[in-house]
């Protein structure tokens, strides 16, 4: 039993590290970001990578107590299954369910540029999304907005108005990083797009990368 859940956690791992590393290596599609935005995308991916190395190392770790015949094998077992499905969360390799916010964005003039939709991306991250979805489309952090308004792409997949962002996360910090004056929803607004925020109980990100 043990040995079993053990390879299938090695498995785990090793889809989560290749997708990682694919998502890294792919190049992005001509771009709108600006200088500053990839400065602050580049720093992020660096860290989530240094994260997820720093989780796999662990993990591996733990598998070799494991295979070692660790008297502690059971708690180390659970703790091991949790770390691989933290780390595939992460990559965008599962799927992820849990409380968060669900924005719907009416875009009637096709007016909404990638700017706002990385945008918003950003701000999710930032106030503690731990997974990501755009119109069906699982966000990582390499993930590249691009196009131009009336015909966005993430990583080449084309979104269509109304747009729909489904962050599974703190909702109220959420919320609040995406409602700040002169924030996300303002410049939405601008485009004259039209905004719903809910904050849920319950939001299933299962788009996946891979």
């Amino acid at each position: 039993m043990a040995v079993a859940a053990t390879a299938a956690l090695t498995v785990a791992l090793g889809f989560a590290l290749v997708v990682q590393i694919r998502s890294t290596a792919e190049p992005a599609e001509e771009d709108v970001r600006s200088e500053a935005d990839l400065v602050v995308l580049l720093d992020e991916l660096n860290a989530r990578e240094e994260t997820l190395r720093e989780e796999i190392s662990r993990t591996r770790q733990t598998l070799e107590d494991l295979g070692n015949g660790s008297e502690e094998s059971g708690s180390a077992l659970e703790e091991a299954r949790s770390r691989a499905e933290a780390i595939g969360i992460l990559a965008g390799a599962l799927p992820a369910s849990g409380p968060g916010l669900r924005m719907t964005v009416q875009d009637p003039d096709g007016a909404v540029p990638a700017s706002v939709v990385l945008g918003a991306v950003q701000e999710l991250r930032g106030a503690g999304a731990e997974a990501l979805q755009v119109d069906g489309v699982r966000v990582v952090a390499s993930s590249a907005v691009t196009g131009s308004p009336g015909a966005l792409r993430i990583d080449g997949e084309l979104l269509s108005s109304p747009y729909e962002f489904r962050a599974v996360g703190p909702p109220a910090e959420m919320e609040v990083a995406l409602s700040v004056a002169g924030g996300v929803i303002a410049d939405l607004g601008r485009t004259g797009a039209r905004v719903q925020v809910e904050q849920l109980d319950d939001v299933r990100v299962d788009a996946t990368v891979g």
